[in-house]
């Protein structure tokens, strides 16, 4: 799979993309605070702007991933290529993991946040979590039907089933080219979506944190 070139961020007057996003950020911070201060019922006209920008992430989540798994697998040719980097990916995945659940659990262990904080408990306002059996797990990874999978955001399932469609399209061999080659046009038109997308992250993280300093 032919990986496309990773662009520079975007520039308005000479301003990066990264900047731009601290000129939101800093800007919603000082709307949200005047809101707060003179009109703190005007916040919930900041909440669409914020989460328009995470329907427009999540929108793009499902085909990138199936795109870009299905064009690496099938496009590699040689599985024990496949199998070494999925392995990789695995080892990788859980270092990452343990790593950050220790830091999570040092940070709340030494920084205690909620201590002295007594919250009134109505009635009602128990939360039960039910545990899942072993079986429901396992269950749970395959999904029933893709698409569903992809309208519910489930990455888990989409990853599963983009695997294994991966693995069937590179064992046809020529014949699954065309899916291939449509795949990877696929994975670039949709990381060209995120760039066009990421043009809007100034606003919808300058109207997430204008609601959030309005609202409190």
């Amino acid at each position: 799979m032919a990986h496309p070139e990773v662009e520079r961020a975007p520039r308005r007057g000479g301003i990066t993309l990264t900047q731009q996003i601290f000129i939101g950020l800093a800007l919603g911070i000082l709307a949200g605070w005047l809101v707060q201060r003179f009109h703190p019922e005007w916040a919930i006209y900041f909440r669409p702007f914020s989460q328009l920008f995470l329907r427009m992430i999540k929108m793009i989540i499902a085909p990138l991933i199936f795109a870009t798994l299905v064009a690496g697998i099938a496009g590699a040719g040689h599985f024990k290529v496949v199998g070494r980097m999925g392995l990789r990916a695995i080892i990788y995945f859980e270092i990452v993991t343990t790593i950050a659940l220790v830091i999570g659990l040092l940070a709340v262990n030494i920084t205690r946040p909620g201590d002295g904080v007594n919250l009134p408990m109505g009635q009602g306002s128990e939360v039960t979590a039910k545990a899942q059996t072993w079986d429901q797990i396992l269950l749970h990874v395959v999904p029933e039907s893709v698409i569903d999978a992809m309208a519910k955001g489930d990455v888990l399932q989409i990853v599963v089933f983009s695997v294994l469609f991966g693995i069937a399209l590179g064992m046809i061999g020529e014949k699954g080219r065309p899916v291939v080659v449509w795949c990877e046009g696929v994975a670039e038109t949709m990381f060209k979506f995120t760039n066009i997308v990421m043009h809007y992250a100034p606003i919808g993280v300058g109207a997430a944190i204008a609601y959030t300093v309005g609202h409190g």
